[in-house]
């Protein structure tokens, strides 16, 4: 029923406008209780461009758009403000109901005063006995609980406690009175977080029915009740971490394959996963998969499972693994679309790398860390590829080129083909030929990590700050061939930024 304001003829729409306190046919929004404005500008929680024009408007609108819509991603880094944000959730949520109470009776008794109209006496009392049962039933019959009852966490969509410190103070009650605030999460993430148990998963999966993401890696205590909650629970959910959980017995993750089949990412690392291998055929949709650290080590076996059922990979970890050459040729033929792909610890695989960027024209990232040996070939293949982006080969020994196959000058057209721009070689044993050999090479390189690289000199830096035009930080921690004042020097450079 529409009401109008006797005195200007505008439709009423706020408690002030009843009382006909309104001037002007558009509402002013300081009379709107928070909770209607947080309901309201939940129709624009997909814009985040409409919001952040409406948080210009007054500092009311500012104050509670910037508070439940824009920060979505609640990550931490200090277990105090983690501490205060679960103690604001719980007061609201101890206030929210008796605050909607109040801010709707107010408004219905205005909006009740404003309905009366001039009739006579009998009338008038008969109405007054009707309208004693109106209040009766407003105030005491089975309360509806409005809009402005809402939840005030729902604006959350990611979780993040990887990062927090003193997780040990975190307990598995905190996080069980968490989730009912916060039912619109998507995305948990709560790596290493040891208090996380099966009793925490059934509170968060029943209070929060629209998670797609949930990473429990070192999540110790969790057993295949869990994965019951989330299969039963979680239909829609994409991405599953699972790594170090011991606990979980393929069986039970089988059984949540069967029931996820929007299932895009993997992650089962340093678990006791070799019959977990053969789950694989059923997921043919996977993008993302890691099975680095296995117990048993994963061997040539698993890489035909892999290259025959998961042709989609773009991101795949084998680390410590017994994989071969002949594994690895295998990979590259069969998942033609990845862009990352972690070998470290492999120590089998020889020179194949170089022609796994023949069969993966999209690889990008490659990791080959703690390997006893990298040919020169295949090193050079990788610092000088047109596709590899990121490169990492920590604590790995890589030989020189040998002297049949030595390297040719660079021209700049060579220089500019290759497109790597970060190269991680802290405590690797190179020698300082290749480590001219890549600044020569090495046109678009922006970040190097050569810490503990016992080879790097005075002259190893200079020639680096010559060559490499686009080079913008050097990490160079540890270098004990570097003089101290080769490091003052380097210190006030104003290109590249130098931490020794």
């Amino acid at each position: 029923m529409e009401v109008t304001n006797n005195t200007n003829n505008v439709p009423c729409t706020t408690a002030a406008e009843i009382n006909g306190d309104a001037l002007y046919s558009f509402p002013s929004s300081s009379l709107l209780p928070p909770e209607i404005l947080v309901n309201i500008f939940s129709f624009l929680s997909d814009s985040v461009k409409d919001l952040l024009l409406c948080a210009q408007v007054n500092r009311t609108w500012h104050h509670i758009i910037t508070s439940f819509y824009i920060w979505r991603t609640v990550k931490f880094k200090k277990f105090e403000t983690f501490l205060g944000f679960h103690e604001t959730l719980q007061l609201i949520t101890k206030t929210r109901k008796n605050r909607a109470l109040d801010n709707w009776s107010r408004f219905l008794r205005a909006y009740l005063s404003v309905i009366k109209s001039p009739i006579s006496e009998e009338e008038y009392e008969e109405e007054e006995e009707e309208e004693k049962d109106v209040e009766t039933q407003i105030s005491v019959a089975k309360q509806t609980y409005f809009h402005s009852t809402q939840i005030y966490g729902y604006f959350v969509k990611k979780l993040d406690l990887s990062g927090i410190n003193r997780k040990n103070l975190i307990t598995e009650e905190m996080l069980r009175d968490l989730f009912p605030n916060i039912p619109n999460l998507e995305s948990v993430n709560f790596y290493n977080c040891y208090m996380v148990t099966d009793r925490v998963i059934e509170k968060l999966t029943s209070s929060c029915r629209y998670l797609k993401k949930l990473k429990f890696f070192g999540c110790t205590s969790l057993t295949n009740r869990s994965l019951y909650w989330i299969e039963t629970r979680c239909p829609k959910l994409t991405t599953l971490n699972i790594g170090f959980c011991i606990i979980i017995t393929p069986s039970a993750l089988q059984n949540l394959v069967d029931k996820c089949e929007e299932l895009r990412s993997l992650t089962i690392s340093h678990c006791l996963n070799t019959r977990a291998i053969s789950l694989i055929p059923m997921i043919p949709s996977l993008r993302k998969l890691d099975l680095g650290n296995s117990n048993p080590k994963l061997t040539d076996e698993t890489t035909n499972i892999i290259s025959q059922h998961c042709p989609n990979l773009v991101y795949l970890s084998l680390s410590f693994s017994l994989i071969t050459s002949k594994g690895l040729k295998n990979i590259g033929q069969g998942c033609k679309k990845l862009s990352f792909i972690d070998l470290s610890g492999c120590y089998l695989i020889d020179d194949e790398v170089s022609n796994l960027l023949n069969y993966c024209p999209e690889l990008k990232i490659i990791y080959l860390n703690y390997l006893l040996k990298i040919s020169g070939k295949s090193f050079f293949s990788i610092i000088k590829s047109n596709q590899i982006e990121y490169a990492s080969f920590t604590s790995s020994k890589i030989l020189e080129v040998s002297s049949s196959n030595e390297l040719p000058p660079f021209s700049n057209e060579e220089r500019s083909r290759s497109k790597i721009k970060k190269l991680i070689l802290d405590n690797c044993e190179i020698s300082d030929k290749n480590l001219k050999q890549i600044f020569y090479c090495c046109k678009n390189l922006e970040y190097l990590d050569i810490s503990l690289v016992y080879d790097v000199d005075d002259g190893v830096l200079r020639v680096l700050c010559d060559q490499l035009e686009n080079l913008k930080e050097v990490i160079a921690s540890n270098c004990y061939g570097v003089s101290v004042a080769m490091q003052n020097d380097l210190s006030k450079h104003q290109r590249i930024k130098f931490t020794f």
